[in-house]
């Protein structure tokens, strides 16, 4: 097993310094950096997946015997972050090769929201879209709630600071009339509201994630929670102002004692600095989908399952990356 070297800031700029785009760490070994999320999301154990799938350190078994069908020489690395927004802002500075973000952010960094500082982030371009990220919102059953609405004046957990999750959230209240001084928000991460939740301190909190979650799937079975639905006039009005977002239904009983709801969902897409060499990427991908691969996904994580090539290129944010673009073409996706 390859065993993970810690990444820091530091030890990022000082291979940043040795090269630009995917670093050199010897004439036969890279390393490519992908930005993921919190260590119990959704982001990182499947950012984790995709890393182990293109990696193929020097010395492993060649792919036709058993082996890894990475890029040859290439250690990927999975790195813990507060998600999308965070991910964007460490590509733009170039600590970051790759990362995992929203469709949404995606296409706010390339149009300089004021959250990037009013500037567009230009050097971003798209791998894959991998998949659709739920907005639950939780909230304690003995509490009543029937709307979003009904979370004025209560304490609610928007998400980290640096998540995609955040400027979400605050679109999704701001529809419902909930501005910043109607609500008291905490920014934490989900695993901290959930514990939150159940002793009281916290009323409702936002989680966007790959559905089924497994986090509110176990506190599903320990505590009564409901799911707060969007209504589809409020929808509507969040697909017009951000990009990306779909409407849909969360199943009755996926989550335990839990009705059926309607909600929205993001894109999840694989994004990658215009600066990795377009083998990189093109090789990337030709691992990713190898057969070889699917089990692994489907075992992995719940929303890794739902990572096929039928919908690789569904609602992308970005413009396809050359070496991405050059796989699509060759499987007959995408049209010179």
């Amino acid at each position: 097993m390859l065993r993970r070297r810690p990444f820091t800031l530091a030890a990022g700029a000082s291979l940043l310094a040795a090269a630009t785009g995917v670093r050199a760490q010897a004439s036969t070994t890279r390393n490519l950096m992908i930005g993921a999320g919190p260590v119990g999301g959704t982001y990182f154990p499947v950012a984790s997946l995709i890393a182990t799938a293109i990696s193929n350190p020097p010395g492993g078994r060649p792919c036709d015997a058993g082996g890894n069908c990475g890029v040859p020489g290439l250690i990927a690395e999975a790195i813990a972050t507060q998600g999308s927004v965070e991910n964007v802002k460490r590509m733009a500075e170039g600590t970051l090769d790759a990362a995992l973000a929203q469709a949404d952010i995606a296409a706010a960094a390339l149009a300089g929201d004021e959250m990037f500082g009013g500037k567009p982030v230009t050097g971003l371009r798209a791998v894959a879209n991998l998949f659709p990220e739920t907005v639950h919102v939780v909230a304690r059953r003995d509490h009543g709630f029937d709307s979003i609405a009904d979370l004025r004046g209560r304490r609610i957990s928007l998400g980290e600071l640096g998540s995609g999750t955040l400027p979400l959230a605050r679109s999704l209240l701001n529809a419902y009339g909930l501005g910043r001084r109607d609500i008291v928000a905490e920014y934490i991460s989900p695993q901290a509201a959930t514990y939150k939740l159940r002793e009281g301190t916290l009323d409702a909190f936002v989680m966007v994630a790959g559905q089924p979650a497994p986090l509110l799937i176990g506190l599903a079975r320990q505590f009564e929670i409901e799911l707060l639905p969007v209504s589809s006039s409020v929808s509507e009005r969040l697909r017009r102002e951000r990009p990306g977002l779909v409407t849909l239904t969360i199943p009755s009983g996926m989550y335990q004692g839990v009705e059926a709801c309607d909600s929205i969902a993001v894109g999840s897409q694989l994004v990658i600095s215009n600066s990795v060499d377009e083998e990189i990427v093109y090789g990337s991908l030709r691992a990713l989908f190898h057969p070889s691969v699917r089990g692994r996904l489907d075992r992995g994580h719940p929303a890794a399952a739902l990572i096929t090539l039928e919908t690789a290129l569904d609602g992308l944010a970005l413009p396809l990356h050359a070496g991405a673009a050059r796989f699509y073409k060759e499987r007959g996706l995408l049209k010179d």
